[in-house]
């Protein structure tokens, strides 16, 4: 009954890795590096502790009904966890070592029968469970490798360099297993001026998914086109918004296009106004003269221009960030953020900031939050005087720091 050779083909069975457990994660999933290994050792723990209670009821002569009702248990905990394979060598275990404690202890044969026939129907449930699980498994490893790859399509990655910048993006959706949510971020490096657009779609789910890939692909479009002006990008892109969008929804937006001379123009549509670090470390938001409502609501466009220089340090954000609260109920704050901001690595500074906004709502978003770094490196910026004045029209405001900006008059 207590033979070895059973024991060690179970235990070869659990040591050696199984490929079929599991959901296998891609590179925008969490990682779990040690999973196989602690379901082995999961699979180990059950095969001693079903030998275990049997050795246990076979060496204290106690009846048939705590075997029976016990060992089943081993089989069907494996059914949650493990391969179907391991998960029916286990179930064959504990009826090998039920069916010999009946034998050692003869009772009524009917009781007999009874307690197997319980044993054999929770070991049968219990491989099926498995089966099925993996089945569902599979499936959903299929569909999210799928939608990984329309999230992929959706939201291009963002050049490391543009004509007189660098930036450095980050994504993190608020969705489990989600690359892309309904957040918007899209640059167009040119060829001439680059422009990008960053914005916030109304809810969540599919329909704010939907929307933000209709603004995506309706700025590419527009970018495209020869001679549009960045309001008139922006125009395009809210007939777009608007055709797809239902009654109350909306996108908020900034629409950005840099000029190698030292001047970056914005549209911004009722989105959080972009953050400017400049060299000496002094951080100041680039408030626009007047704000326009959010794109599929008629927005009123009205461009406004700021001068940069070389090393200046830009940060566009969606309200995801600002809006993250710790569990004191904090709101997360840029002021806080400035050593990250002034890293030398652009790159690093980006995920720096990540890292502490995942530390402050403990890596829990109730948010969508996409976020761009742009870095001046433009030679024409580099003089110490400010650059030539944009196209007339535009008249200058003070404001009292080394942030000249120059409120374009619609």
């Amino acid at each position: 009954m207590w033979g070895t050779k059973h024991v060690r083909a179970m235990v070869s069975a659990l040591v050696r890795p199984d490929s079929g457990s599991g959901i296998a994660l891609g590179a925008s999933g969490p990682a779990h590096p040690q999973t196989g290994g602690a379901k082995r050792v999961f699979g180990l723990l059950l095969l001693f502790a079903i030998t275990a209670a049997a050795a246990v009821v076979y060496g204290t002569g106690h009846g048939l009904l705590l075997p029976v009702s016990w060992l089943a248990v081993g089989p069907l905990l494996a059914s949650l966890v493990l391969s179907p394979r391991i998960t029916a060598m286990l179930a064959g275990w504990a009826l090998l070592l039920g069916l010999g404690l009946m034998l050692s202890q003869p009772g009524p044969p009917g009781m007999v029968v009874s307690h197997m026939s319980v044993c054999v129907l929770l070991a049968a449930f219990a491989v099926a469970n498995a089966v099925l699980r993996t089945a569902a498994q599979r499936r959903l490893r299929q569909v999210r490798a799928v939608a990984r790859v329309a999230q992929s399509a959706l939201l291009r990655d963002v050049p490391a360099s543009v004509t007189a910048a660098r930036l450095a993006s980050r994504y993190v959706s608020a969705a489990a297993e989600s690359r892309v949510g309904g957040d918007v971020l899209e640059v167009v490096p040119g060829p001439g001026r680059p422009r990008w657009l960053i914005g916030d779609t109304r809810g969540k789910g599919l329909p704010a998914v939907r929307l933000a890939s209709v603004a995506m692909t309706s700025f590419r479009d527009a970018c495209a086109q020869p001679g549009l002006s960045l309001p008139e990008i922006a125009r395009v892109v809210d007939q777009s918004v608007t055709r797809a969008a239902d009654d109350e929804d909306f996108v908020t937006a900034v629409f950005a296009e840099l000029d190698p001379g030292g001047w970056l123009q914005l549209v911004i549509c009722g989105h959080p106004s972009p953050l400017r670090l400049t060299a000496d470390g002094e951080l100041r938001a680039m408030t626009p003269a007047t704000y326009s409502t959010p794109l599929g609501l008629t927005p009123d466009l009205a461009p406004s221009t700021f001068t940069v220089r070389a090393g200046d340090r830009l940060v566009f954000y969606t309200d995801g960030l600002l809006e993250a609260r710790d569990r004191a109920g904090r709101f997360f704050r840029m002021e806080d953020c400035l050593g990250t901001l002034r890293h030398p690595d652009l790159q690093a500074a980006a995920d720096g900031l990540l890292d502490r906004l995942l530390a402050h709502t403990g890596r829990k978003l109730d948010d969508d939050v996409a976020l761009l770094l742009v870095e001046a490196t433009s030679a024409a910026a580099l003089t110490e005087h400010d650059p030539v004045a944009p196209a007339a029209g535009s008249r200058a405001v003070p404001s009292g720091g080394p942030l000249a900006v120059a409120a374009r008059v619609a």
